[in-house]
């Protein structure tokens, strides 16, 4: 399995290959470096493998804003994503005391993944198009980040559930 770092600088992608399926493709150019799937039809969890590993990203609760990460097959999760309150950022918190901070962009209609100094370690842009297109960049190696891979697929699902949400408010 590729460490994430190791792409700094290159444009990497999360695709669709097809509208008729919920099935997406983490890419580096033609390489495929991980999938990410729902396990059922409307499901509001989604499955990330990459390499040997596979991670259930998923809502606890329909009732609370919260997403957790658990490894696929396992109960516990060990990341829970909360945002903070009236803002467009929020926190992944680790239970071994870790955090990286995902800010969406209101306006600029981006999103990235800092850690807690600030620094930004993914950017993401939302390209418009028949299939579903997000070209993000590794900003700086970090070794959270080769430890969390998962970290890109939990940004993606939640501007997912972000885009979704405003579309069924503004029909």
């Amino acid at each position: 399995m590729k460490n994430l770092s190791g792409l700094a600088g290159e444009i990497l992608f999360i695709h669709q290959p097809s509208i008729w399926k919920n099935f997406y493709e983490l890419k580096n150019g033609d390489e495929v470096l991980g999938t990410i799937r729902a396990p059922r039809v409307f499901s509001f969890a989604m499955l990330f493998k990459m390499g040997n590993s596979e991670w259930e990203i998923y809502r606890p609760s329909f009732w609370k804003s919260e997403v957790a990460v658990r490894q696929a097959g396992y109960e516990m999760p060990y990341a829970t994503y909360k945002q903070k309150a009236f803002k467009k950022s929020g926190v992944v918190e680790l239970f071994k005391g870790e955090r990286f901070i995902i800010e969406y962009k209101l306006f600029k209609g981006g999103y990235n993944i800092q850690n807690t100094s600030g620094e930004y370690l993914v950017t993401f842009t939302e390209k418009v198009s028949f299939k579903d297109r997000t070209e993000f960049q590794i900003e700086k190696k970090s070794e959270l980040l080769d430890k969390y891979p998962w970290v890109v697929a939990l940004a993606w699902y939640i501007s997912q559930q972000k885009k979704h949400a405003g579309a069924a408010a503004a029909g």
